[in-house]
């Protein structure tokens, strides 16, 4: 919460507290940025889940989401998602 204060008022704007945000969790194998007329628009972060989840728990939630879900010997081996944020410009900075 102490590190959320810090980065807003170094004067980023609400999408780039965001995205500062999503690296510093490290839960994200990779980030990609969607930009619009200059700005950000969507953030996708692409994160490994456990497979000992269930397939229908992990669907509800996020409400913007793809899952791969690799399959070995009959066994789910590996689930990746990719997790998909848009950004609006008076948002207000949320962590993800």
């Amino acid at each position: 919460m102490k590190e959320n204060k810090k980065l807003q008022s170094s004067e980023l704007t609400p999408s780039e507290v965001q995205v500062l945000e999503m690296i510093r969790n490290k839960r994200f194998l990779s980030i990609k940025l969607i930009i619009k007329n200059g700005e950000v628009d969507t953030i996708e972060g692409l994160e490994r889940l456990h497979t000992g989840e269930r397939i229908i728990d992990m669907l509800k939630q996020h409400d913007f989401q793809n899952l791969e879900i690799k399959q070995s010997n009959g066994k789910i081996v590996c689930v990746n998602r990719i997790f998909k944020k848009k950004i609006r410009p008076a948002d207000n900075a949320t962590s993800c």
